[in-house]
């Protein structure tokens, strides 16, 4: 419960998580969805480029950590093709 409470949007009581926890059979996945489908409001428009800022401002530190997950898969996606480079040169000599 504390895992979908963390998750949830920040308009939405605790109590009204409960509810949808419980009609959900206390599937955290399911009353994730069913919190963000709540959220989001189906009449507004929202500039997109505004949106992305706001998450970026409130969440630096996730940002980077996915810049960090991308640069390490990079990095060794390198050291792989050189591998296989250097093999495929030592197999041709």
């Amino acid at each position: 419960m504390d895992e979908v409470i963390s998750q949830a949007p920040d308009n939405i009581s605790k109590e009204e998580i409960e509810v949808i926890f419980k009609k959900n059979n206390e599937n955290v996945i399911n009353t994730l969805i069913d919190l963000w489908n709540l959220d989001v409001p189906k009449s507004k428009k929202v500039d997109e480029s505004s949106e992305a800022n706001i998450d970026f401002n409130n969440h630096p530190d996730k940002w980077a950590n996915i810049r960090d997950i991308c640069d390490s898969y990079d990095l060794e996606m390198q050291t792989q093709m050189n591998r296989l480079k250097q093999s495929r040169l030592n197999q041709t000599k």
